[in-house]
């Protein structure tokens, strides 16, 4: 035993020693602590930024002037807004802030209108730009990004308040030309923390493409407007949007969805915790003019979305739902104590459209839910599965699913009973069925099965958890929610988190380096 402790500690050492190499800010969570501003505003993982636009510098001080000021490092202007004014395509505007500055809180809207534009604090300081939640006519959104500033970048940055968004990306869908319906594309959102919001933190429109939200912390949503809708992102109709390695908390509605047509969007490595509503929405409910009927006459609320390796946990929703969705792939997601008041962890939900008579309304079809780990602690509900399927007397029938889900390799586990899996549909109907009864219902799930999954109190897999080699590597994610390869063992691991022995000391031992 001695022998193998001190080989255990040396391995130990040997990998925090080469981990900041190669390892993202997602390793350096503790396995018993919150993940932090520090932990996920670090400037690890710069390897993964793309060439930055190469251009002038234009600065920018709490300290400095726009009418004596050259934009110059030892001259800086005073405010964000007049540096825009002289930056062109290419350029970056580079905010001081702490600790160099006392005042690091620029108060004032941002908008910006040329593609190619960097917005960033300076190397080694952080800046704030704070707008307040009550002033709708000059306010409505903190950091805007004009349709005409593609190419974009916002990083390192702190973003408190407007009335409706913290961060909205525009859109022509609805004005100018009508063959133009494209917005604001190709913009990288990284490293940055929005909240305190008056409703969204952040809002993607139609036509908005190929946003990047990474490594970046939103919470406390909803403050002032429409709390009950109130997302950590809220994304109708942006093609191609990837979520990865963030924190959504603490949100008055759902922690983000993607619907009104999203195509192949991707949400992964994320911690998703104490949402109002659902956690992660595959599709939802969306106004029929916001579709485009060309690519998606069907009006699918999503098409090819992927949720992987997410921890998700508190949500008072569900956990991972699916309203309209189109070859879903949800893999190794770790769901805790999800849909405290209504629905259930995994869910197929019913899309209405506005009851539009010409709107599709269509059921999900061709769902692949595979290594994911629910589980219900003491008090909270037993359901693990459900189908839904309504019926108005404008609308007909509304099946929330069309045949059976490709599901298997999943752990279920309810404290206060088995898992029950219900099945709404009248043609198929089940009513709080066993997992056995639910294997025969689907037609597969054969390998899926009960047990207590022995995770620990940040949702990663203890030593002795049977997810362990559990799930399936054909199809799975190659890493887990830390970037570790997937698998580690001889099959991969059910849930977010691929067990890696020696991880939990190496990531408790980096963490306090960390500083932002």
């Amino acid at each position: 035993m001695n022998l193998r402790r001190w080989t255990m500690v040396g391995v130990a050492w040997l990998y925090l020693a080469v981990m900041p190499l190669f390892c993202g800010v997602s390793n350096a969570l503790s396995q018993n602590e919150q993940p932090t501003t520090v932990s996920i505003l670090t400037a690890q993982s710069q390897e993964l930024l793309p060439a930055a636009p190469q251009g002038s510098i234009w600065y920018v001080s709490t300290s400095g002037s726009d009418t004596s000021g050259n934009g110059s490092l030892a001259q800086p202007f005073r405010t964000i807004a007049h540096a825009l004014t002289l930056a062109q395509a290419g350029d970056a505007v580079v905010l001081r802030g702490a600790p160099a500055l006392s005042n690091n809180r620029y108060q004032e809207t941002v908008e910006i209108e040329r593609p190619n534009i960097t917005l960033r604090s300076q190397d080694g300081e952080w800046a704030v730009i704070e707008c307040p939640i009550d002033d709708e006519n000059n306010a409505d959104t903190c950091v805007r990004f004009d349709v005409d500033s593609s190419g974009s970048r916002l990083q390192r940055l702190e973003i408190i308040g407007g009335y409706w968004y913290g961060i909205k990306f525009e859109t022509r869908w609805d004005w100018g030309d009508p063959n133009d319906r494209s917005g604001a594309s190709n913009i990288l959102i990284e490293d940055v923390k929005v909240h305190d919001t008056g409703n969204a933190a952040i809002k993607v429109t139609p036509g908005c493409d190929d946003i990047t939200i990474r490594r970046s912390e939103l919470y406390h949503t909803g403050l002032r407007v429409r709390p009950e809708s109130a997302e950590g992102i809220d994304n109708v109709n942006g093609d191609r949007m990837i979520v990865q390695d963030s924190y959504i908390h603490d949100t008055s509605s759902t922690g983000l969805y993607f619907k009104g047509g999203a195509t192949d969007c991707v949400i992964e490595r994320n911690r998703i915790e104490r949402t109002g509503d659902a956690g992660v929405l595959i599709g939802f409910d969306t106004s029929p003019e916001f579709f485009d009927l060309t690519v998606n006459p069907e009006y699918y609320e999503s098409i090819g979305g992927v949720v992987r390796n997410n921890i998700i946990r508190d949500t008072q929703l569900a956990g991972i739902g699916l309203y309209a969705a189109k070859d879903a792939q949800v893999w190794n997601n770790t769901l805790i104590d999800a849909a405290q008041a209504a629905h259930s962890p995994l869910y197929f939900g019913v899309t209405f459209q506005d009851w539009d008579p010409q709107a599709g309304r269509p059921p999900s079809v061709n769902p692949v839910l595979m290594n994911n780990l629910i589980l219900q602690s003491s008090g909270t509900p037993t359901v693990c599965v459900f189908i839904r399927y309504a019926e108005e007397d404008e609308l007909g029938p509304l099946p929330a699913l069309q045949g059976m889900p490709m599901m298997d390799f999943q752990l279920y586990h309810a404290v206060d009973g088995a898992c029950t899996f219900t099945d709404q549909r009248p043609d198929t109907l089940l009513e709080d069925g066993s997992l056995t009864e639910w294997q025969a219902h689907v037609m597969n799930e054969a390998h899926s099965f009960l047990a207590e999954p022995q995770v620990l109190a940040d949702g990663r897999l203890s030593g002795s958890s049977p997810a362990r080699d559990a799930g399936q590597c054909v199809g799975a994610p190659v890493d887990d929610i830390d970037r570790q390869a997937r698998p580690q063992g001889s099959n991969c691991d059910v849930g977010a988190d691929e067990y890696l022995a020696i991880s939990s000391l190496a990531n408790a031992l980096f963490l306090p380096a960390i500083a932002r």
